[in-house]
C-alpha cells in the first residue's frame, strides 16, 4: 500500500502538487495545506514529490535517499544540446577497444530515464557484451540471410524478386557484399560492434516500440557524449522478426514474455567526425 503525507510545518501552500498530479490524489483550498485523497490511485510518478517547494511531501516508493536536487549549473544550454544531436553520427569505425564500463553504465542509465507511454516502466535492456557473444549473433543473423539470398536471387527466383520486390532484391545485392566480408572475418551485421543493447517490452504491450525507441534515443545521445559510436541494428532486428520470438529470446537472452523493439551496436570509433552537413 503506497503511502503519503504532508508535514504541515515544512508545507509553503504552494498548491504545486495539487496541479502536477496526473490523478488528483491531493485537495486543496486555496491558501491551505493539500490534503491527501485517492492515495491508491497513485501511479508512483513521483511528480508531487519533485516540484514541491518546501520538500515537505512524503511518499513511501521515494525515501530521502532517492531525491535528489537538480543541479541546474549542470544541464546544457539549448545550443550545447541542439550541438550534441546535429553531431551525433552512426560512426561504423568501430576499433576493438573495449567499451569503458562507465560509459555501458551511463548509457543504460539515460536509457531508464526516457518517458514512457503510461509510466509503466517496461521497456528492459539486454546487455551482450561477451566477444563469443556478439559473434554468435553476428553469425546466426548472417546464415540466415545468406540462406534466404541464396532462395530469392537463385538463377530461377531472381527475376521475379527482382520484379515483384526490388528493394529486396536490391537488399540482396548488398547481402552479397556482406557475405564477401563475413568470410573476410569481419561482422557487417553488428558493423564490428563489441557491446550489443537490446530493447524490448512485454509482447502484449500496446506502446512496446514506442517506449524502447523513446529508450533508445536517450541512450544514443548519451553514448555521442562519451564519443561511443552507436549504430541501430536493423538488419538484426528484421532477422529476429522473420526467426520469430523463441529464436530472439535464446539467442539475444531478452526475458520470456518479451519482443525484441530496437537493437543497438556500441563500440569505440577510430576517429570522430569534425563536421556535419544539414539535412
Amino acid at each position: 500500500m503506497i503511502e503519503i503525507s504532508i508535514e504541515q510545518g515544512k508545507c509553503t501552500r504552494c498548491g504545486r502538487c495539487v496541479k502536477v498530479c496526473p490523478l488528483e490524489s491531493f485537495l486543496a483550498g486555496k491558501g491551505r495545506v493539500p490534503r491527501v485523497e485517492r492515495q491508491q490511485n497513485c501511479i508512483e510518478c513521483g511528480h508531487c514529490v519533485d516540484v514541491c517547494l518546501g520538500g515537505c511531501i512524503r511518499h513511501s516508493s521515494f525515501p530521502e535517499s532517492k531525491i535528489h536536487e537538480v543541479k541546474r549549473e549542470l544541464l546544457p544550454t539549448p545550443g550545447q544540446l541542439m550541438e550534441l544531436i546535429r553531431s551525433r553520427r552512426s560512426n561504423r569505425t568501430i576499433t576493438r577497444k573495449p567499451v569503458p564500463q562507465e560509459a555501458i553504465d551511463d548509457i543504460l542509465e539515460a536509457a531508464r530515464y526516457a518517458p514512457t507511454a503510461e509510466n509503466t516502466r517496461n521497456v528492459r535492456v539486454t546487455v551482450i557484451r561477451d566477444a563469443e557473444a556478439v559473434g554468435a549473433v553476428e553469425d546466426s543473423v548472417m546464415r540466415f540471410f545468406v540462406r534466404l539470398a541464396g532462395v530469392l536471387m537463385s538463377r530461377p527466383v531472381a527475376p521475379l524478386t527482382r520484379l515483384l520486390a526490388p528493394d529486396l532484391y536490391k537488399g540482396g545485392l548488398e547481402l552479397k557484399r556482406f557475405e564477401r566480408s563475413w568470410l573476410a572475418g569481419e561482422r557487417p551485421c553488428t558493423c564490428n560492434s563489441t557491446v550489443l543493447l537490446c530493447f524490448s517490452a512485454p509482447s502484449g504491450y500496446d506502446f512496446a516500440m514506442h517506449d524502447c525507441n523513446l529508450a533508445y534515443q536517450n541512450a544514443s545521445l548519451m553514448a555521442e557524449a562519451h564519443g561511443i559510436s552507436q549504430v541501430y541494428m536493423g538488419l538484426i532486428g528484421v532477422a529476429m522478426k522473420m526467426k520469430g520470438k523463441r529464436s530472439a529470446r535464446k539467442l539475444l537472452g531478452i526475458p520470456r514474455g518479451h519482443k525484441l523493439c530496437a537493437m543497438m551496436g556500441l563500440g569505440v570509433p577510430a576517429f570522430r567526425y569534425e563536421r556535419y552537413t544539414e539535412r
